[in-house]
């Protein structure tokens, strides 16, 4: 079997009130916020706009 290493290299950056990833080579970041009931449990406004979630992208991870 071959050995295989992979680094995952991340930056994590605060603005406006939302987390800015930018993940490993690629140019654009991921904003996290929230949406759904996670909002309400964070007591974020409901007129927020609906933002992807840490949550939905490990739910995806694992999914996929």
């Amino acid at each position: 079997m071959a050995h295989f290493e992979y680094i995952s290299r991340n930056k994590l950056e605060l603005k406006d009130g939302y987390r800015h990833a930018t993940l490993g080579d690629v140019p654009e970041p991921v904003v996290y916020g929230v949406q759904g009931k996670l909002k309400e449990h964070y007591g974020v406004p409901a007129d927020a706009p609906p933002m992807t979630a840490t949550l939905d992208h490990i739910v995806a991870a694992v999914g996929g």
